[in-house]
């Protein structure tokens, strides 16, 4: 079976071999022509033509029967055309000439555009590694009447990631190839780390992509586990715990044109199960009055099944809220329709909601209108700990971010003593 078949991965080599990688990006190359293009046009750029050359057109040679191909030993080489391409980490300086070598080629990489071109590409993660020879094609079932490009081209690995998280904003890209490119840059965020040039907030600029990517990059280093870090299509990252009074830790992204921040976001007691393992615990709301630098509020809502439905403000003090569920837990429990009003209007009496005209009216048009019969209590509560743009830029930078973030997470577990070691580094 061929090496870049979708299913077909190396089995003996490790996920960091540098093999891994010129699979993956080949794969993503013969299966999105929007990265194809882009990375020819890359090397296209890079090509520096000698008197005599000509440059090489990719609308010219895509109506060619094209093919891409990795680890082959010298193959057939009989193009009119063969051009050596380098990948690496960082841009360095190689001014020998291209020509035949006695050597035993196994090339990285190979695309073949019928007779027209053939590309040989070498792939090396780390710059240290490179030696000349290796851009050479081998003699061995070279034809002698192909044309060599004369000088090598050399890409730089941060640059083909630029352009691939440029092409995630492109509205005319299919989901489907959207999903391999993401697939992609998660590999080499996970894998490779040091190509990826977006490695602090300060060079994400003010493109969405890029922001969400990095705010998963430094959830996944203050985790044990990064398969933790999830993503909720509607709301944000977040770290999925295991407690029973919150199942959801949340970095969220909050963006207009101008400026963005971030928002840590702790939910307790957001579904009605989380609520009565909430309160049932030993709140510490000594703890919570210490933590100025955090708002928290009620979080009062109603919910059927596990789909949120309609939420309410509150008059009473937050930590009075606090203590009224913690004496009146009984009644955290799924309502029956006809018992649903009359207990609203006893939390309204309460101070503990606010019922007022709007809310009644969202909640007939949005539960008592509908065919459901019964509806979840969830008295939640919320802590939201914001780090503007500028300071999440300025820490990123220093490397602070992640601890201040990993810290802010345990103290705000601190309320309800969860133990944070369960899950942070």
């Amino acid at each position: 079976m061929e090496r870049l078949n979708y299913f077909n991965r190396y089995d003996s080599k490790d996920a960091h071999h540098e093999d891994q990688l010129t699979r993956a990006y080949l794969v993503l190359l013969k299966h999105s022509v929007h990265a194809f293009f882009t990375f020819f046009e890359y090397c296209r750029d890079k090509l520096k033509l000698e008197d005599g050359e000509l440059s090489p057109s990719f609308l010219e040679y895509i109506d060619n029967d094209w093919t891409i191909d990795t680890q082959k030993s010298n193959p057939n080489i009989g193009t009119y055309y063969l051009w050596s391409v380098l990948i690496t980490d960082e841009k360095i300086s190689n001014d020998s000439s291209i020509s035949p070598s006695d050597r035993n080629a196994r090339y990285d990489g190979i695309i073949t555009f019928g007779h027209r071109l053939t590309m040989i590409i070498e792939n090396k993660p780390e710059s240290n590694n490179v030696w000349p020879d290796q851009l050479n094609p081998s003699k061995q079932n070279l034809s002698g009447d192909v044309i060599i490009y004369k000088n090598p081209t050399i890409l730089e690995w941060k640059e083909i990631i630029k352009h691939l998280n440029s092409l995630l904003s492109v509205s005319t890209i299919s989901g489907y190839e959207k999903i391999m490119i993401n697939d992609f840059l998660s590999f080499v965020d996970e894998k490779f780390t040091h190509l990826n040039p977006y490695d602090n907030f300060s060079l994400c600029k003010n493109n969405e992509s890029l922001l969400y990517r990095r705010i998963e990059n430094i959830l996944k280093s203050i985790v044990f586990d990064p398969m933790t870090i999830k993503r909720h299509r509607g709301w944000g990252y977040y770290i999925d715990v295991p407690f029973e009074q919150i199942k959801q830790i949340g970095l969220i992204l909050n963006k207009n044109q101008e400026d963005w921040k971030l928002e840590l976001s702790l939910c307790f007691g957001d579904s009605q199960q989380q609520a009565k393992g909430f309160y049932s615990s030993t709140i510490n709301i000594s703890k919570l009055k210490e933590l100025n630098d955090w708002n928290s509020s009620a979080n009062f809502h109603v919910s059927f099944s596990s789909s949120n439905l309609v939420w309410f403000e509150s008059n009473i003090d937050k930590y009075k809220y606090i203590e009224y569920w913690i004496k009146n837990i009984g009644l955290i429990y799924q309502r029956k329709k006809n018992e649903v009003e009359p207990y609203l209007e006893t939390l309204e009496k309460d101070d503990i909601i606010i019922y007022n005209f709007d809310k009644q009216k969202e909640m007939d048009d949005k539960y008592f209108s509908t065919n459901m019969q019964t509806l979840n209590i969830c008295p939640g509560f919320a802590m939201t700990f914001n780090i503007s743009s500028k300071d999440a830029m300025e820490k990123d930078k220093t490397k602070e971010l992640e601890k201040l973030i990993s810290e802010k997470i345990k103290e705000g577990l601190s309320i309800a003593n969860l133990e944070w070691k369960e899950i942070l580094k």
